[in-house]
């Protein structure tokens, strides 16, 4: 009897370690957030790239030869959609150049309406004061632009060091991903051995064809919002598809980006109610076919999630870590339910590993 009494507390002691190994690693997470943009965006590559090094391996081409020929294979798509889509992207830079001064204007004006109409509901406040506080913030806000080159400029340098950086991170990571995985499973002690290997495989591919399907879903959507919003002649529609689409990584939350992102976008510059009416009707549409085609064939049933579930997993991914925070809630959520499940498994139900 005491004998299992003191087996019990040993696997709560046990369960209770590795709980506490799972917060420390989300704590240090959290801590070092601002320096994981590079390899949060390595990992996602990786999880969607190995199936294809694997094959390409299993065909007999050396692992290394796969690696290096897939990432070139992927910068060279990468270039090829660049230069066919160029003249689109120019075309919109140029109109926005050309027309800025006067959404500018468009944008004050409106707000200056919007202040003195607040002004006459609300008599107490003296004539003017909303009006002056808006003129002053635009001044303020111009002249901070013009004064926060250093800080362009170090958004601008951040993005060619990741650029340089992150297809070193994808190819060692593609390269010796399984020796590192052989490296870690080494120190499992014997009975920990299969229970930890089911843990690492589930993890895998929950992150994995998450990872796949969302990322195949986002594209699917981005170009489908570009072409309806093009064939439908609404100005800017490559940077507001865009939108749509990247936005779209994290669920439910592309079409709406999309959607108030363009209709602000057509209010400034057309002023048209009728321009906003296909900005909504173009992502209705486009949120319709994803969820009745294209999320079912790219992500099926890979993710068992309850919508509910993943609405939360987003919001408490937001507030602790932000925008990287709501594109890891989903995966972190199914891996951390994955893994409650088969050490459930291993300590409730058979009572062992």
């Amino acid at each position: 009897m005491e004998r299992t009494e003191s087996q019990k507390f040993w696997r709560i002691f046990e369960i209770g370690i590795i709980g506490a190994i799972l917060l420390g690693v989300l704590v240090l997470f959290y801590v070092f957030r601002d320096m994981l943009a590079p390899f949060i965006i390595a990992f996602i590559l990786v999880f969607f790239l190995n199936p294809i090094v694997d094959y390409m391996e299993g065909e007999g081409i050396s692992r290394t030869w796969a690696v290096v020929g897939l990432i070139f294979s992927v910068l060279g798509l990468l270039i090829l959609i660049g230069v066919l889509s160029w003249p689109l992207v120019d075309k919109e830079i140029s109109a926005f150049k050309e027309n800025a001064p006067t959404y500018i204007k468009k944008v004050q004006s409106g707000l200056n309406s919007t202040a003195q109409l607040a002004e006459k509901k609300m008599t107490f406040l003296p004539k003017g004061t909303l009006t002056k506080m808006i003129n002053d913030k635009s001044a303020d806000l111009l002249v901070g632009a013009a004064s926060n080159v250093d800080v362009i400029l170090g958004v601008v340098m951040s993005i060619v060091s990741n650029a340089i950086l992150i297809p070193f991170i994808v190819f060692f990571l593609l390269k010796d991903g399984r020796q590192m995985k052989k490296s870690l499973i080494a120190f499992v002690p014997n009975k920990y051995f299969e229970t930890f290997l089911c843990l690492l495989y589930e993890v895998n591919q929950q992150i994995s064809n998450y990872i796949r399907g969302q990322l195949i879903d986002a594209a699917i959507v981005g170009i489908l919002s570009i072409a309806l919003l093009y064939m439908l002649d609404i100005r800017y529609a490559v940077f507001i598809g865009a939108i749509g689409g990247i936005g779209n990584i994290i669920p439910y939350v592309g079409p709406v980006a999309g959607m108030v992102v363009g209709s602000v976008v057509v209010l400034i510059d057309t002023g048209s109610g009728f321009g906003i009416m296909k900005i909504i009707v173009v992502f209705g549409c486009v949120q319709l076919i994803d969820e009745a085609i294209i999320s079912p064939l790219a992500v099926g049933k890979s993710v068992d999630v309850h919508p509910l579930a993943v609405v939360i997993a987003i919001l408490v991914g937001g507030m602790f870590l932000g925008a990287w925070g709501m594109l890891l809630a989903v995966p972190l959520y199914c891996s951390i339910k994955v893994s409650f499940q088969i050490l459930y498994r291993g300590f409730v139900e058979y009572g062992n590993w």
